[in-house]
């Protein structure tokens, strides 16, 4: 995968996620697609590139969306980071993988992020958070994985050759 495709799945995932989520919100949450991406980045590239594409893709969050710059840059470079320090543990060409470990950055994104929040002396009320937020999220976030990862398997794996008969 070269940097330009990387590039344009950026843009096209920050156009995605600021114009056209939003219209698909269940229960008053938007999939993160951001996370999601680094993930399946963290899973088939290893622990560098999903740190690096994790800082990349936090600092345009944050840039664009967050009150506070940083904050997602370091939630998505060490979710990427500690995701792809276990590439080599896990199938990648499982299903489930994708699904777990989305499912684990949900939680642990969340988390760090309400901590962060916290200290910077924000009003939060975790026990919403916990019940609204988090339980649903996880729930959304591993269903778009799915159909992220499926899309991602087509790009990440090249054309096979096959010589002789089938």
């Amino acid at each position: 995968m070269t940097n330009f495709l990387i590039i344009i799945i950026m843009i096209i995932n920050f156009i995605f996620q600021g114009t056209i989520l939003p219209y698909f919100e269940i229960f008053g949450v938007v999939p993160n697609t951001a996370l999601i991406i680094v993930v399946i980045f963290a899973l088939a590239k290893g622990k560098y590139y999903g740190g690096f594409y994790g800082l990349i893709f936090g600092l345009i969050q944050d840039i664009m969306y967050s009150p506070v710059i940083g904050i997602n840059a370091f939630i998505l470079f060490f979710t990427g980071f500690c995701i792809g320090y276990v590439e080599d543990t896990f199938a990648r060409d499982n299903i489930i993988s994708p699904i777990f470990f989305t499912s684990v950055a949900t939680v642990c994104y969340n988390i760090l992020y309400s901590l962060f929040l916290y200290f910077l002396s924000r009003n939060i009320n975790f026990t919403t958070a916990v019940r609204s937020v988090f339980s649903f999220e996880i729930v959304y976030n591993s269903i778009v994985s799915i159909a992220i990862y499926k899309l991602f398997q087509k790009i990440f794996s090249g054309p096979k050759i096959r010589f002789g008969k089938r």
